[in-house]
């Protein structure tokens, strides 16, 4: 697989980070795998460390906390205030909790749901995952369930049903970079998460917002081609597809930052066709020969595509263009035997 090693150009030279020269704290290492969100959000005043001069990276983040570091960034002294005065909407919420303005603040914005739908807040409770991911996508005014929603497909072996309430902020997750897959093949979404875990899904957010994150993207969705052909060549059919699924939510998302660059225009055509590839595979273990012909010619043309949109992606376009026609070979191969038995 080395040959498409490198498959996506790098697009974007990041400015020198000013906040890399800030003081760190004493157990946050320049190596560490958050330092360089933990400093970036430090030095947007969006989160700190504690009196010692530590950040304690590992510790546990409840709801409560989790609010706070997405809302405080965004209101205003006035607002805070204001919310200071009123009444709580929460059973388990006291006019007298420190956080108490923040929840009444997110109700509010319709980053969190209150009463009736919910009638307790659970402050205390240890913020998982997804939670998290939707708290910031609601903040920041986006709303995962239009977008992208004509792609609903299972993603990995935790989150295959498309009607969870969750799945929406899972997928537009991946279209943002915020999370990927992990090494045994799962997204978490229930993972309780450390001040470590929040500080990254946060800055990956807010970098790809600014556009940022392009080339995150596209790198994973260069892991995610490897993952399928892995995959296909051990049979795994399941796996492929919820690896072909991620790989075009990846090029997708770097196609809403940068719809003009011709190498994002051409990967998403790359990961389409990977798609059909799998699907085309799906189709011949259930012997529909025909349909799997057909796919293999979609990827073909994909592929064609993707050449057309930038040159630089020859190379994996020649490699699906193969792959294709042994698939559509094999197929009619196949079609044959069955015919004549």
């Amino acid at each position: 697989m080395r040959h498409i090693s490198l498959l996506f150009l790098a697009l974007i030279a990041l400015p020198t980070s000013s906040y890399a020269q800030e003081e760190s704290f004493s157990d946050l290492p320049s190596d560490h795998y958050a330092h360089e969100a933990v400093m970036y959000l430090k030095s947007q005043g969006i989160i700190s460390g504690y009196s010692d001069g530590t950040f304690k990276p590992d510790n546990q983040v409840n709801r409560a906390e989790a609010l706070k570091i997405i809302v405080a960034p965004l209101i205003t002294d006035e607002q805070l205030d204001q919310a200071k005065q009123a009444n709580t909407a929460f059973a388990d919420v006291s006019n007298t909790d420190w956080y108490k303005p923040y929840v009444a603040l997110a109700r509010v914005a319709g980053i969190i749901d209150g009463p009736p739908e919910k009638e307790n807040f659970n402050g205390s409770n240890p913020v998982i995952k997804v939670e998290f991911m939707k708290m910031v996508q609601e903040a920041f005014g986006k709303d995962p369930k239009k977008s992208f929603s004509e792609i609903v497909l299972p993603l990995s072996h935790d989150v295959t049903n498309t009607d969870e309430w969750y799945y929406p902020y899972m997928r537009y997750g991946i279209t943002t970079s915020m999370t990927m897959i992990s090494a045994d093949g799962t997204l978490d979404p229930g993972k309780q998460l450390s001040r470590a875990e929040t500080a990254v899904i946060l800055y990956r957010f807010i970098m790809y917002e600014q556009q940022r994150r392009t080339q995150a993207l596209l790198s994973e969705a260069e892991s995610e081609i490897l993952i399928i052909l892995a995959f296909l060549e051990q049979n795994n059919i399941v796996e492929a597809e919820f690896a072909s699924a991620r790989a075009l939510l990846s090029t997708r998302g770097a196609h809403a930052s940068k719809p003009d660059e011709s190498i994002v225009q051409g990967a998403v055509k790359i990961t389409e066709a990977f798609r059909a590839l799998v699907r085309g595979y799906r189709a011949g273990v259930n012997q529909d020969f025909d349909e799997t012909i057909r796919l293999a010619g979609e990827a073909w043309n994909l592929s064609d595509r993707a050449t057309a949109k930038n040159s630089e992606l020859k190379k994996i376009a020649d490699q699906v263009q193969a792959i294709s026609k042994n698939m559509a070979n094999s197929a009619r191969e196949q079609k044959k035997e069955a015919l004549e038995r």
